[in-house]
């Protein structure tokens, strides 16, 4: 079976949850900080060249707006002819599906987001994208909860 992605390791919170808990910490009794914020399992999404895959948050769910000198950028995740998408993926909550774009090629979508990689991520596992505001949309790392 061919496989449309696969996950990295781990992320953890850690610096979130210290900073929010020194935060916290500071104001309420620890108990309450660490009642407020927890981590949870989860895993970034990559395609199988270990590439981070991101969402675009101007997108409608299950259509692309991302087109011209975006898609330069941000290149969609493109799902060959004959592939077929799997809804689900063991020990991963979530439904994978496509979207047809313009151009009539079909784009991977995560919950309905169409997924792209960044072009200026030159390493599998880089995060350079994280949080970019391009033309009054941010673009997001996906990260996905694990089944428990």
């Amino acid at each position: 079976m061919h496989r449309v992605c696969r996950f990295a390791g781990s992320l953890a919170l850690v610096g979130l949850v210290l900073s929010l808990g020194t935060i916290f910490g500071a104001h309420a009794a620890p108990t309450a900080a660490s009642a407020m914020v927890k981590t949870t399992p989860a895993q970034m999404l990559v395609n199988g060249r270990g590439m981070t895959l991101y969402v675009y948050a101007p997108d409608p769910k299950g259509k692309s707006v991302c087109y011209g000198e975006c898609a330069q950028y941000w290149p969609p995740m493109i799902v060959g002819a004959g592939t077929k998408v799997p809804k689900t993926m063991s020990g991963m909550q979530g439904t994978f599906g496509v979207t047809v774009r313009k151009d009539g090629k079909r784009q991977l979508t995560y919950d309905g987001a169409p997924l792209y990689t960044f072009v200026k991520d030159t390493k599998a596992g880089a995060m350079t994208g994280q949080g970019l505001d391009v033309a009054g949309g941010y673009w997001w790392v996906v990260v996905v909860p694990t089944s428990s």
